[in-house]
């Protein structure tokens, strides 16, 4: 339901601003519906898919930039009399932005507003507003035990092996 309470807000957004530019041009209704129809569909599906990844001030360039080619092209091959095509488009593409960049803000807080994460209570996990540091144990320092030589080699040394006492490791849970 909320999908298409916004297709019918962008649609005739998108009509009326055609209407009022396209229509000072002389191009009739029928196209001025066409064009509305196909610019309408597109830059939702684009909305949907842009808007939450670029921002909205990004997403309302993108909007100007697909207004101004798509109304280009279908003015191009379909608006029957001579049409300045070109400033046609630019125009209507600088009022669309107006109402995009109210559109996408419309679209934020009516789509986008419930996918923001959720807070979770387990204290493992990193939160912005829980810094926690790691601890580790290591291995304490220690002089070697010398064991009693068992035996000597040629020069008298000790062949024993010296090793450190073994740590009794405590488990910390």
């Amino acid at each position: 339901m909320r999908f298409l309470s916004a297709l019918v807000i962008k649609f005739v957004m998108v009509t009326t601003v055609l209407w009022i530019v396209l229509g000072m041009f002389g191009v009739s209704f029928g196209d001025i519906l066409l064009t509305s129809v196909l610019l309408t569909i597109i830059s939702l599906i684009g909305d949907m898919f842009v808007l939450p990844r670029i921002g909205n001030v990004a997403a309302t360039i993108a909007d100007v930039g697909l207004a101004f080619v798509l109304i280009w092209l279908v003015g191009s091959f379909i608006y029957e009399q001579p049409v300045r095509v070109v400033s046609a488009a630019f125009i209507s593409a600088i009022i669309l932005a107006v109402g995009e960049f109210l559109f996408h803000k419309y679209m934020k807080n009516q789509f986008f507003a419930s996918e923001k994460p959720r807070q979770e209570n387990n204290l493992t996990s990193f939160q912005e507003d829980n810094l926690q540091t790691e601890f580790g144990t290591e291995f304490d320092i220690e002089e070697p035990v010398q064991k009693k030589p068992s035996k000597l080699d040629a020069k008298g040394k000790s062949k024993a092996v010296i090793r450190p006492k073994k740590r009794r490791k405590k488990n910390p849970y």
